[in-house]
């Protein structure tokens, strides 16, 4: 899947605005969190990655006021995207979370939204739409 996605482009043309925020990015294939850090780091947020919804779950249940962001795909092991918000909101119903998917038939956006999700998003993305969302949804939360 991970060369499927249109991402090889890792700089983004015009850099948005930030304030250092902080994102919890979570997505089982290793090489689309590195990636996803790469574009978000050169936006100037701070970015903690996990292949592990449970141990992304670990981390924020120990620190849930460290991250002002959580981004996740759905298709995960152990713990489901949808799951992992679910549980994620539980400790902070606050939180923005952006959801990813490569499989629209996955979750609805409809219910997506029914649970707290910020922002549903189709893989694959470019790095400009990823920094666009995460603008977006932090802007809109501030």
């Amino acid at each position: 899947m991970a060369d499927e996605m249109i991402m090889a482009e890792t700089k983004v043309t015009e850099t948005l605005p930030s304030d250092n925020e902080r994102i919890l990015f979570i997505d089982d294939e290793e090489v689309l969190t590195k990636i996803g850090k790469k574009i978000l780091e050169l936006q100037g947020y701070s970015v903690t990655t996990f292949t592990s919804s449970i141990a992304a779950l670990n981390i924020f249940e120990s620190q849930p006021d460290d991250f002002d962001l959580i981004i996740t795909d759905i298709a995960m092991p152990d713990l489901s995207g949808k799951e992992l918000a679910v549980e994620l909101l539980k400790i902070r119903p606050d939180m923005p979370i952006i959801l990813f998917t490569g499989y629209s038939s996955m979750i609805a956006k409809e219910s997506a939204e029914e649970i707290g999700i910020s922002e549903y998003c189709l893989k694959p993305y470019d790095s400009k739409q990823l920094a666009t969302t995460v603008r977006k949804v932090l802007d809109k939360n501030a």
